[in-house]
């Protein structure tokens, strides 16, 4: 598939990137004594999409700088592209815009990036989880992994809710835990056009669930919850 050059990370993109990834390390260790358990389950090459849970705003720097592989597009609401500087930033690094409702454009963007070998972030939630807890994913993330076949990252971040609450300005030095699942694909023979509605919320299920497994028990959802938002139990 084309890939456009307004997909293509610039070369002061790039300095941006590393310079920021850097410091955001420095920070993440000196801060928050950050640890990452399991890298050796991340693709060394190929498209990749890591989903995590969501609950601070630092989820999307710190799981970018510790990711032991270079270059990560996270999609991020077109709000965050509004805020001077953060603007600059998440430009010139390539991050997805997504319009929460009009999500078309972003999805077919990131399904570029992960057909041209690429990483990219999402957080099905769609949102931060006020409670900490795991909540309902969308099916944005299923959408893409069968467009394109890519290799899907299971992950999770435990610790940065209490850093940084939904609403908050302060940040408390906490330790923050970032967890790789096992890396996994979907096997879908089918129309990737038309996908039934219960493959994805199988698959929906199925991601979730994988999500929940690298959570500790007051992160994860009510069993009730997730029966009535998929319907079917996650395998």
């Amino acid at each position: 598939m084309y890939v456009s050059n307004k997909l293509k990370m610039s070369f002061w993109g790039r300095i941006i990137y590393d310079i920021t990834r850097l410091a955001t390390w420095v920070i993440g260790k000196l801060m928050f004594r950050v640890s990452v358990e399991n890298p050796g389950n991340v693709p060394k090459e190929g498209g990749l999409l890591i989903v995590s849970n969501h609950v601070s705003h630092l989820d999307p720097p710190l799981t970018g700088s510790f990711l032991p592989r270079r270059c990560g597009y996270h999609m991020a609401k077109m709000e965050l592209f509004g805020i001077g500087i953060l603007r600059v930033y998440m430009l010139s690094i390539g991050s997805i815009m997504v319009n929460r409702g009009k999500g078309k454009q972003a999805l077919l963007e990131a399904v570029q990036y992960l057909n041209d070998g690429q990483v990219v972030f999402i957080f099905p939630e769609g949102t931060r989880s006020k409670s900490g807890r795991l909540m309902e994913g969308k099916s944005g993330a299923v959408m893409m992994a069968i467009r394109t076949g890519c290799t899907i990252l299971p992950s999770a971040i435990i610790g940065s809710q209490h850093a940084m609450r939904k609403g908050s300005i302060f940040i408390r030095p906490v330790k923050i835990r970032i967890r790789y699942g096992e890396p996994y694909r979907i096997e879908y023979d089918g129309d990737p056009e038309r996908i039934p509605k219960e493959v994805m919320l199988r698959e929906m299920a199925r991601m979730m669930q994988k999500i929940e497994d690298l959570l500790p028990e007051d992160m994860r959802p009510d069993p009730a919850d997730k029966e009535r938002w998929y319907g079917v139990q996650a395998g």
